[in-house]
């Protein structure tokens, strides 16, 4: 059983956010593996493929793909499918400015955290009731999805 635990990393967007993990062991590219319509991951090459991000703790190694993701996301966010927080091991530049300019057009705030002293992608399992604190630059996990 993983104990809980807070993990300390760089806080990139400030913001509080609290809900459900989705765990992506794979690297995500949100042009054209995420439709914002849906909220849905639509690559096949990551085990989330069909899973949706809508109002998740939405945690992966890091972003891959163009700087068209920021358009993608926001889109995903305008279509009111967007995650609550993203937690990265690395955060690409291009997350980023897709979180901040939720905020800004859409006022949809989405804290993102990476760098933290555990890999998130590790210690964390999709449904574990997870809290991402952007200011503090932290990760806590509240409760697991189930004991083993």
């Amino acid at each position: 059983m993983k104990q809980e635990q807070v993990m300390k990393g760089r806080g990139l967007v400030k913001g509080i956010a609290e809900g459900e993990a989705l765990v992506s062991t794979e690297s995500l590219v949100w042009s054209h593996g995420v439709d914002p319509e849906s909220g849905k991951v639509d690559d096949i090459r990551v085990s989330i493929c069909g899973q949706c991000v809508k109002d998740k703790i939405l945690i992966y190694p890091l972003g891959k793909g163009s700087t068209s993701g920021a358009t993608w996301m926001l889109e995903t966010v305008r279509c009111g499918n967007g995650p609550k927080a993203i937690v990265n091991v690395e955060t690409e530049m291009i997350i980023v400015a897709g979180a901040v300019l939720s905020e800004k057009i859409y006022g949809r705030n989405i804290p993102v955290v990476d760098r933290t002293d555990i890999n998130p992608v590790e210690a964390i399992e999709t449904g574990d009731l997870v809290r991402v604190n952007g200011e503090k630059g932290t990760v806590e996990i509240l409760k697991r999805r189930k004991e083993k």
